[in-house]
């Protein structure tokens, strides 16, 4: 079943869509590589990329890095609320310099429900958690309300990458089908309904 999307999405030629694909699978690749699989010039490959930054589809290029490695051991998942009118009230520079620091990964505004935003930070041991929400609401209580906390090692992390989701939004562009779970096949009835859960 297709998507309507009421805003007309920008179009992506095939060989577009190709280049994305690669780069996401590859990393910033050589142009020669992406051009002896599309079979095209290495020139062509650049004037793409090119295109594709121009228009903002890639935002930039980054390494991916292993955070046990460098020492990041616990992440921590946190459910805030700001106090009434207090979060309209600030200015959008004033936003972002609130959501700064370190330890920030991920930060949502939440639009509906008990809980305003959800930060996911990271750290390397539990010390640095305790000692970090600690100073937290003692120095921010009069603007926001921690509500939930949940940590968890980095060993638990079973999946932290987009790429298969940036993969199928590609190759369904302008061809969209509703989100479902994958039809996983060779599963084990006991491990069936953990497989479809996370799909």
């Amino acid at each position: 079943m297709g998507i309507k999307h009421e805003k007309s999405k920008p179009k992506l030629t095939l060989n577009e869509r190709e280049v994305l694909k690669f780069l996401v699978q590859n990393g910033r690749g050589r142009c020669t590589k992406i051009a002896q699989k599309l079979g095209i010039t290495s020139q062509a490959v650049g004037k793409i990329i090119e295109k594709l930054e121009k228009d903002g589809f890639i935002k930039g290029y980054s390494v991916e890095l292993d955070y046990k490695k460098l020492g990041i051991e616990v992440f921590a998942i946190a459910l805030f609320r700001f106090k009434s009118g207090v979060w309209s009230r600030l200015e959008e520079e004033d936003i972002r310099n609130r959501i700064r620091g370190p330890h920030l990964i991920r930060a949502y505004r939440l639009t509906h429900g008990e809980f305003t935003h959800m930060i996911i930070y990271g750290f390397r041991s539990i010390r640095e958690v305790e000692n970090y929400f600690q100073v937290l609401q003692k120095e921010r209580e009069h603007i926001s309300e921690l509500k939930k906390l949940y940590v968890v090692s980095a060993e638990s992390m079973i999946k932290d990458s987009p790429d298969d989701l940036f993969l199928k939004a590609i190759s369904e562009w302008g061809n969209e089908t509703l989100a479902r779970p994958e039809n996983l096949k060779h599963v084990t009835k006991r491990g069936s309904a953990e497989a479809g859960f996370f799909s």
